[in-house]
């Protein structure tokens, strides 16, 4: 774990960093661009392997780009491989308009990233934005 941690944090930013300048992404969150983190966070930790964004475009443009992404799906965090989900549709399915309410869009994609080579893993994804 000692190893397997700061690796995924760095292949998370990694990822973070490469959505952030795809046209088609309209918005990623990170934990290191939010302040409430930053002052949370223990001298010497990392952000995490945990990211989620947005796109764009409408909602079937998001279900074709989360279809098309060849990683494996599902709610989970921290695995060895990553994992991406259509967060707020599982966790407030039958409260999507208060998620909206509250700034969390229905068609948020969360991100665990693993320990791929974060070349591969973006190239997934880059692929899966384009399709």
């Amino acid at each position: 774990a000692a190893e397997r941690v700061p690796q995924l944090d760095r292949n998370c930013l990694a990822l973070a960093e490469q959505l952030r300048r795809h046209p088609l992404v309209d918005q990623v969150l990170h934990p290191s661009d939010c302040p409430n983190f930053q002052a949370l966070m223990r001298p010497g930790a990392g952000h995490g392997c945990l990211l989620s964004f947005t796109l764009k475009e409408d909602e079937a443009t998001v279900e074709r780009v989360y279809d098309a992404l060849r990683v494996s799906k599902g709610p989970s965090l921290g695995t060895q491989f990553t994992l991406t989900c259509p967060y707020t549709q599982l966790a407030h399915y039958d409260e999507l308009a208060w998620a909206a309410r509250c700034g969390v869009p229905s068609h948020l994609l969360r991100v665990s990233v693993g320990l791929e080579d974060p070349k591969d893993l973006w190239q997934r994804f880059e692929l899966a934005l384009e399709a």
